[in-house]
């Protein structure tokens, strides 16, 4: 066991097996003792992620988007939900008083080629949990159990919390800076790319 501060303590234990092209859905344990159920979304999660993102501060929204409070339109945050390459992962704690358990956290990982594109949004009352480092580093799972070679993170330079996360990783990373956008790519195992993958399917199926 290592302390808070080194080392964010996380507890994985699959729940039951996803099916085709989506993540097990797991019960994380936060450091505080905290469970939360983690699993992909699907199109019938709009509304809590909407809600999700007007539990957001604008600047939680701006870490995420880059840009503007970032209220974006249903149409793409539904694409969002179910990416044609990639998955998006939703954080709901497991006890919860309400009938629908609240979503608090997204992470979203969208390929292109054989790189993907990580980010994450959590909502503001439950950051500084290590719940932000717990979801980066499912995303990095996914992203090696898809082939990718390297996964590309764009942070604001002032977002500590999440260049911290990056650290935690302990992988080397390359760092881009255009202005005071950050590009961090961390390099992956990936044992098949998704084009080669793509490619061998191809052939085995003539």
């Amino acid at each position: 066991m290592t302390r808070w501060g080194e080392q964010t303590l996380v507890a994985d234990r699959p729940t039951r097996r996803a099916g085709r092209g989506r993540a097990d859905p797991v019960t994380l344990g936060l450091p505080d003792g905290t469970e939360l159920g983690i699993r992909s979304a699907v199109g019938d999660d709009l509304p809590g992620v909407v809600d999700l993102h007007e539990r957001c501060s604008a600047r939680s929204r701006n870490r995420r988007y880059h840009g503007g409070s970032a209220r974006l339109a249903p149409a793409r945050m539904r694409r969002l939900l179910e990416p044609a390459r990639g998955v998006t992962l939703l954080a709901t704690p497991t006890a919860s008083p309400s009938p629908v358990a609240p979503v608090v956290a997204m992470a979203n990982l969208l390929g292109e080629g054989d790189t993907a594109e990580a980010a994450l949004l959590v909502r503001d009352d439950w950051q500084r949990r290590g719940l932000g480092s717990a979801l980066l580093r499912r995303l990095v799972g996914q992203a090696e159990q898809r082939g990718y070679a390297a996964l590309d993170l764009h942070i604001q330079a002032e977002n500590t919390p999440m260049l911290r996360a990056v650290r935690r990783l302990g992988r080397p990373s390359a760092v881009d800076r255009d202005g005071s956008l950050l590009t961090l790519t961390v390099p992956l195992i990936a044992a098949v790319s998704p084009i080669r993958a793509a490619l061998d399917l191809s052939v085995a199926t003539r």
